[in-house]
């Protein structure tokens, strides 16, 4: 099962995928892609996301089944948080 969640971002998509990659690299989370779009994977939880002028829009492909979806909603906002 697979959902998506809509975020807005208050600085530019690059300065939010800049530190989405650094929190990425230091926590062991595979992260590639640039500011338009790309993916991630780690912990069990498996994504893709997008950008679209203030808007990212992420998809989570696969979690693990004990992590709640309102844990991943919270868990996202924190990792994609605007520099």
């Amino acid at each position: 099962m697979s959902k998506v969640y809509k975020f807005h971002l208050s600085s530019p998509a690059e300065k939010v995928i800049e530190k989405a990659k650094a929190t990425a690299a230091k926590n062991g989370i595979a992260f590639k892609g640039d500011a338009a779009s790309g993916s991630f994977s780690g912990m069990g939880v498996v994504g893709e996301y997008q950008t679209n002028d203030r808007t990212l829009q992420v998809q989570i492909k696969s979690k693990p089944l004990l992590v709640t979806w309102g844990l991943i909603e919270k868990s996202l906002k924190e990792f994609f948080a605007s520099a």
